[in-house]
């Protein structure tokens, strides 16, 4: 990221420059700066917009209800345990399910 900030501040100096010569008899010569510095500003914005590194893509899981009855307890306190998700035997992600009540816990498919 500094190397990015040095190359905007270099190019906000050139740019301070190309308007002092444009002030004075050397417009030409402003002109082509101006359109090398112009050049420049687009390969900044084309490297800010590509992605630094390739983040893990996370399989956005659906809308599960935030509690159940528990099964072994028959109590409303079976919760699910907020990231823990795993791949079950026939390679579909399952989600743990745990009772605040009597501790019971069962891992179920997240489709």
């Amino acid at each position: 990221m500094s190397d990015m900030a040095s190359r905007l501040e270099s190019i906000r100096d050139q740019l301070a420059e190309v308007a002092t010569q444009l002030a004075g008899s050397a417009q030409t010569e402003a002109a082509g700066r101006l359109q090398s510095l112009a050049g420049e500003m687009e390969r900044v914005i084309a490297d800010l917009q590509e992605p630094s590194s390739p983040q893990p893509s996370r399989k956005v899981r659906r809308k599960l209800p935030d509690v159940e009855k528990c099964p072994r307890c028959t109590i409303r306190s079976l919760h699910i345990v907020p990231e823990e998700v795993r791949t079950g035997a026939d390679g579909a992600d399952e989600v743990l399910w745990h009772c605040a009540s009597c501790g019971h816990e069962v891992w179920r498919k997240d489709s």
